[in-house]
């Protein structure tokens, strides 16, 4: 890495040559070689993995519940010893099926028809990332720790809604019938560093322990981890894309949790539920997986007999390894065809792997489907089936044709491969840079001062 500039001095720039020491090199040479790159499908086999949709009852479904996030980080003081902030607001949005299919038969759309779109329910979470702390803790980590506790502890909204009543809820399973009170969730060390080891939380116990050692608060909240990856010194800048994704998914759980024990179970059957990205926890909160696909094919699985919840939900990619590869393979495939595609398929023509662990065994909760919509559209979904498996097959996946008939439904004409619930859902969540982020910074400064 070269030295930057900071005052009159010039900053050092790059060797134009040094190319030539690294194409000469035997060892680079043999590892370049090595290396492998996903081969495309054969039109064959492509065709023969592919599933027409045909006409689909969705009349069972009245309703859409799209669930965004979004954040910005935000700078205190640029100058050393920098300290930055970070702004995160999501939550879902609902709206009625019907009130969409009405504005279609419209020749003007009224501001005030696109308003009962916008039925959102925001969540705001402020996190510092680097050399801040709160006047009531040691440190940023502390400080971060503290913050998301209150965060799920505090009430949202009427009613007494707590996020932590649907965390607790989530952790200890009790959606089953046959309640297992020994469940437990353990925080393997001391989140504070002394040392101690575990730290064991049970649903009946309270979400806030101290820990013996030290003597410094163990959280619920910290089954997170996030604690992993904060240092005081370089900061916590690196656990924001985790957050936002956990967030997103346990505002799902949040809603799962309320119609099945607070309001009509039967609901469920007349939702769909969409995710922004990926059915999946990555990272620091890839644990959060294992309750939340027990969960997910807990209600595939009607526990409550036919007129008891079900499921219908997808999570819906807008960039990655996947996005890329559909938009490769998008004109070989007819209008209103879709493909689910397993480990094998994933390993050879998308991410190239050996065989071994199933692939997203350890972070998904849905399979991977392709879908080209009847006007051209390609859409990347990740549909939960009763049980992940390696290889699915559409017949493995409950509401398949009728999610996606719903999804092609739901188009939205302003940008590529887009649904209306999605984008309204970004557009009221989103933090611009220009000029959200830069009146976050001047919020903040003035507020610190």
């Amino acid at each position: 890495m070269g030295y930057t500039s900071k005052g009159r001095k010039p900053f050092e720039r790059a060797s134009k040559i040094a190319h030539v020491d690294i194409i000469k090199n035997p060892d680079v040479q043999a590892y370049v070689g090595q290396c492998v790159l996903p081969s495309a499908p054969k039109p064959e086999f492509l065709d023969s993995m592919l599933a027409q949709l045909g006409n689909v009852d969705t009349s069972a479904v009245t309703a859409v519940i799209a669930v965004d996030g979004g954040y910005t980080e935000t700078y205190l003081r640029e100058e050393y010893p920098s300290a930055s902030i970070a702004f995160f607001t999501f939550g879902p949005l609902l709206f009625e099926i019907a009130e969409l299919r009405a504005l279609d038969k419209k020749k003007f759309i009224a501001p005030e028809d696109l308003a009962r779109l916008k039925r959102i329910e925001r969540y705001t979470l402020v996190l510092p990332t680097k050399g801040v702390c709160r006047k009531d803790q040691p440190s940023l980590s502390a400080t971060i720790r503290c913050t998301v506790h209150e965060f799920f502890t505090k009430t949202h909204g009427e009613d007494d809604d707590k996020l932590i009543t649907s965390l607790k809820w989530f952790l200890f399973r009790r959606w089953k019938r046959n309640l297992d009170d020994t469940f437990e969730q353990v925080i393997e060390h001391c989140p504070s560093g002394c040392g101690h080891g575990a730290t064991t939380f049970h649903y009946a116990d309270q979400v806030e322990k101290v820990c013996p050692v030290c003597g410094q608060p163990v959280y619920l909240t910290d089954v997170f981890r996030l604690h992993e990856r904060i240092d005081d010194e370089l900061g916590a800048g690196g656990i924001s894309a985790y957050v936002i994704t956990m967030l997103e998914q346990l505002v799902l759980v949040h809603l799962f949790h309320n119609i099945l024990e607070r309001l009509k179970p039967s609901l469920m059957r007349n939702i769909l539920f969409i995710k922004d990205g990926p059915l999946a926890f990555f990272g620091l909160v890839a644990p959060l997986y294992k309750p939340m696909r027990e969960l997910v094919e807990h209600l595939l699985g009607e526990p409550c007999g036919p007129t008891g919840p079900t499921l219908r939900l997808a999570g819906l990619e807008k960039s990655g390894a996947f996005v890329e590869h559909a938009a490769a393979i998008q004109d070989r495939l007819k209008s209103g065809s879709h493909m689910v595609v397993g480990d094998s398929y994933i390993r050879r023509h998308i991410i190239p792997s050996e065989a071994g662990a199933t692939y997203g065994q350890n972070t998904y909760y849905g399979q991977k489907v392709l879908f080209r919509a009847s006007d051209g559209e390609m859409y990347v979904a990740t549909i939960p089936a009763r049980s992940y498996m390696a290889n699915p097959g559409a017949s493995d996946i409950p509401h398949l044709e009728e999610t996606l008939a719903l999804i092609a439904e739901l188009r939205c004409s302003m940008y590529d491969n887009s649904l209306i619930p999605v984008a309204l859902a970004n557009k009221l969540v989103s933090l611009s840079d220009f000029p959200s982020q830069r009146i976050l910074t001047t919020f903040a400064r003035e507020s610190m001062r």
